[in-house]
């Protein structure tokens, strides 16, 4: 008799502890989902500001290339986020026409390198854009 009550009760004390386990784990995959919902929206609109480098040697580092569209585009963005730009040593501000710099310094067909400028806080000041040599967009 006391058997079979010592069996019950550790089945029912191990009934009673996967419930909890389970009810515990779907209440922190419910949190974590909802969560994940809400930040969505802010990593959305968030511009990349880490960026990792290919290093062929540790000397020197592979430069990124943009294409004179990829700069086009990209004018007004940095503008508005307070960038100092130089295309081919001309300073741009806001307000340069984009289709007259369109027709005198950024050639839509030609690749660019870049030079950026940080302040002490890491946060993008300056950009100056290059026309590589012999560079033709791909």
């Amino acid at each position: 008799m006391f058997r079979t009550l010592k069996d019950l009760m550790w089945l029912l004390c191990s009934t009673v502890m996967c419930m909890g386990a389970l009810i515990y784990t779907l209440d922190h995959s419910e949190r974590q989902a909802l969560v994940l919902e809400g930040v969505v929206p802010f990593i959305q609109n968030q511009k990349v500001s880490v960026n990792t480098q290919i290093w062929t040697n540790q000397t020197k580092r592979k430069q990124d290339m943009y294409t004179g569209a990829q700069v086009l585009y990209g004018l007004v963005d940095w503008l508005d986020h307070g960038v100092g730009l130089q295309v081919e040593d001309i300073p741009i501000s806001e307000t340069d026409d984009i289709s007259s710099l369109l027709l005198t310094v950024i050639k839509l067909d030609r690749s660019y390198s870049y030079d950026a400028e940080y302040d002490g806080f890491g946060q993008l000041r300056k950009l100056s854009f290059h026309s590589v040599t012999g560079g033709v967009a791909p």
